[in-house]
């Protein structure tokens, strides 16, 4: 075998060495996989005031902290994203609310978005699940989830 055949073989292993062990230090996603975090959740009455419970009929804000965890400086690429928060009852679960937030955020940047939502007049009174998701887009539109969906709870008063 001459040098150059030599030389392009050492290459390929190398190459492929690269993509399969460092591209996910490289990228520095999650361990799930995903660049974005949901790092808290916390409701909001119509005054901004934190609530654990709310009245039907009243607006709900679900306040939501996000972190794109790409630290490198090369994957300082703003990563867009759709946030969903999703109020359900039941089981199986009823759709009752429904609020999002389309953004997009650099590498190392945090955010808080408030995508609020009214409690329907003559829904049940009890616990409430709210699903927070994120996604690249719409799903309608190719989107695909791009952080670990998170659930929160609250109380539904008359």
């Amino acid at each position: 075998m001459n040098v150059t055949i030599k030389r392009r073989i050492f290459v390929a292993f190398l190459a492929i060495f690269l993509v399969a062990f460092i591209s996910s230090i490289l990228l520095n996603v999650n361990a799930d996989g995903n660049v974005l975090q949901v790092t808290s959740v916390v409701f909001r009455d119509e005054s901004y005031n934190v609530v654990t419970s709310i009245s039907r009929g009243k607006f709900v804000f679900v306040e939501v902290n996000i972190t794109n965890t790409q630290t490198y400086y090369y994957t300082y690429a703003s990563q867009p994203f759709l946030l969903i928060a999703r109020l359900t009852y039941g089981s199986p679960p009823t759709l009752e609310g429904l609020g999002a937030f389309k953004g997009s955020l650099a590498g190392g940047q945090s955010m808080t978005a408030a995508p609020g939502f009214q409690v329907p007049k003559d829904g049940p009174t009890g616990t409430y699940t709210v699903t927070i998701l994120v996604f690249s887009d719409w799903p309608s539109a190719g989107g695909y989830p791009i952080a670990t969906p998170v659930t929160a709870t609250i109380t539904v008063t008359p």
